[in-house]
C-alpha cells in the first residue's frame, strides 16, 4: 500500500487554496478597477514655435506644435518621435521635415515622412509614431510640421 507524503498533501492544499483564492477575487478585482481618461488631466506640454530647433529643447519633456489646420504633441523616446495629434482638419495632410538646418530652410539632406495622409488616420487623439531613419549617418538641427510639402 502507498503512504501519503504529509508535505506534499500539504503543498496541494496550499495550491489548491491559492487557486481557489485567486478564482475568487479575480472578478472583484478586475470590476472594482476604473477607466482612466487621458482627457480628465490636463496636457502639460511645452509649446514650440514651428520649424522647431532641436539644439534647444530640453530633454525628456513633452512639446506641442499649433498650426492653424492642427495641434500636435510629442516626445522623442530615443532617436524616434512619439506623438498624438489634439486636433486635425481631415482636408488636409500632416508632414514633418526632419531639417539639416536649424531654421528648416531647404537642404537635400533633409527627411520628409507623412504623419497623416487626408481624410485617413491618425484622427483626433490619434497616436502616431515617426522612425529616425535608420540609414542616415548623420543628426538633424529641426523640425518641421506642415499641411504639404
Amino acid at each position: 500500500m502507498k503512504q501519503n507524503n504529509p508535505l506534499a498533501l500539504i503543498q496541494a492544499c496550499r495550491f489548491v487554496t491559492l487557486i481557489l483564492v485567486w478564482n475568487l477575487s479575480w472578478p472583484s478585482l478586475a470590476f472594482s478597477l476604473e477607466p482612466v481618461s487621458i482627457k480628465k488631466f490636463p496636457q502639460k506640454a511645452i509649446p514650440v514655435s514651428n520649424p522647431v530647433d532641436l539644439t534647444a529643447l530640453p530633454l525628456r519633456e513633452t512639446f506641442q506644435i499649433n498650426h492653424q489646420r492642427f495641434v500636435l504633441q510629442f516626445f522623442f523616446s530615443g532617436p524616434n518621435i512619439l506623438g498624438i495629434i489634439l486636433k486635425r482638419d481631415l482636408r488636409v495632410p500632416i508632414h514633418l521635415r526632419w531639417c539639416f538646418f536649424r531654421d528648416c530652410s531647404e537642404s537635400p539632406f533633409d527627411y520628409n515622412v507623412m504623419i497623416a495622409d487626408s481624410y485617413a488616420p491618425p484622427l483626433e487623439d490619434g497616436i502616431f509614431e515617426i522612425r529616425f531613419p535608420p540609414q542616415l549617418k548623420y543628426s538633424f538641427q529641426g523640425l518641421y510640421f506642415s499641411t504639404g510639402r
